[in-house]
């Protein structure tokens, strides 16, 4: 009997190691890097999300790291020269130094074929390496991005402006922006000193540049040569001359400060992101969702568009590298963000813009998100110039805009210059 009990407990033993230890192998451990998991407004939802996304496949364990957004390319090719490291990055869309790491990224066109429809193929060709599908597909976008002007009803309303005709043609705009000033409200919130004139530049150059935009990237179409484009910044001149940005503009950051402003109600006008922050969603929570509206860009004589939006076809996503050993998850967990519950929950709590069709974002209950979306038709999208550019194009602009805004240091004519030898520089 005691021989009988001492097998059968033995060959209990036996049986829980062996469970163990198939358990143990079944067990995999995701690697994430990314620069928005220790953003404040990203962090608590995207633990949510891969707590779903551990629900659903209980046999993986999510290892998230956040990594720093100044120091993230030089980390990852490091990681890539070592060959190990993360399963899964976040990258930015149509950036140079993305296209630059093509080597260390599967290629993803067999996995997302089932859903492929899902999004846009403007997207997915951003997605794909220099923009060629003969290349492969290599990110799954999870946003796309874009630069607009919002504005607050309540303080249109109470300069005497029609809260629901916004002043999308330059002459109204000046004369909203006078009101506004003879009332005691800030026209534009600040930010001065760096983003607010950049991402104006950005919206105004979809009006300037239309579909002809890739120009840019190739030549074909320039900064100097172009009348609209000196317009553009002789309105600027115009705007900071006549008082109608925040008379503290120059000395407060885009990100936080500005931001803050403009959603604490000091001031009227911003533009903004449609993803990220500075978004509809941000605003109008602190805003009131009815008092918030929108317009893409200003148009004016010498543009030859209207009503055009500056869009990124992706703004971030997430890739799978070459040497993670579990590569079918990995892009399990990529589509997780990209589609169906985790992509709703991402754009829910975030303000996060999906390019992804099939989420009924409508049932989120945001008027403005609305407004944004009638923009968001093929015939008013003209792709954002910053794309054409490494992404050290950016800084270049902002430090010529500083002297022309700011400084004083150079008129019109020497800004215009300016700017078409940082882009040839920069292509």
């Amino acid at each position: 009997m005691r021989k009988t009990l001492f097998g059968l407990c033995l060959l209990l033993l036996v049986a829980v190691i062996i469970g163990s230890a198939v358990n143990a192998a079944q067990q995999v451990t995701l690697t994430v890097w990314d620069f928005k998991y220790a953003d404040p407004n990203m962090n608590a939802t995207m633990v949510k999300i891969d707590k779903m996304f551990m629900e659903k496949y209980p046999n993986v364990k999510i290892n998230h790291v956040a990594q720093p957004n100044d120091q993230y390319y030089q980390l990852l090719r490091a990681a890539a020269q070592a060959r190990r490291g993360p399963d899964v990055v976040m990258l930015h869309g149509a950036r140079g130094d993305v296209y630059e790491l093509d080597p260390i990224l599967v290629k993803l066109d067999n996995y997302i074929k089932p859903w492929r429809h899902e999004i846009p193929e403007d997207s997915w060709k951003v997605a794909a390496t220099n923009r060629d599908f003969k290349k492969g597909i290599k990110l799954i976008p999870m946003t796309s991005q874009g630069f607009g002007f919002y504005y607050n009803k309540a303080l249109f309303k109470k300069a005497g402006l029609d809260p629901n005709n916004p002043p999308k043609d330059w002459d109204s705009f000046l004369a909203a922006c006078e009101k506004l000033k003879a009332a005691g409200i800030v026209p534009i919130t600040g930010g001065l000193r760096d983003f607010t004139t950049n991402f104006m530049f950005r919206a105004l150059a979809a009006n300037i540049y239309g579909k002809e935009v890739y120009g840019l990237q190739t030549g074909a179409q320039g900064f100097a040569n172009n009348k609209a484009f000196k317009r553009a910044a002789e309105m600027m001149v115009e705007l900071k001359e006549k008082g109608y940005f925040d008379p503290n503009a120059a000395s407060i950051p885009y990100f936080m400060d500005a931001i803050d402003m403009f959603a604490a109600g000091k001031g009227a006008i911003f533009c903004g992101l449609l993803s990220d922050v500075a978004n509809w969603k941000q605003f109008s929570d602190a805003l009131g969702k009815d008092n918030v509206g929108y317009f893409p860009s200003i148009n004016f004589a010498e543009a030859k568009n209207k009503d055009m939006q500056s869009f990124q076809p992706v703004g971030i996503g997430y890739g799978v590298t070459t040497w993670s050993k579990n590569k079918d998850l990995a892009v399990k967990y990529a589509e997780f963000y990209a589609r169906g519950e985790g992509a709703m929950v991402f754009v829910e709590e975030t303000g996060a813009f999906s390019p992804n069709t099939s989420l009924d974002t409508k049932a989120l209950g945001y008027p403005v998100l609305a407004e944004i979306n009638n923009y968001l038709k093929d015939e008013n999208i003209s792709e954002d110039y910053q794309t054409m550019f490494i992404s050290a194009f950016e800084d270049a602009m902002i430090a010529v805009s500083q002297q022309l805004l700011i400084t004083g240091e150079i008129d019109v004519d020497k800004f215009v210059e300016q700017v078409e030898k940082i882009a040839a520089e920069h292509r």
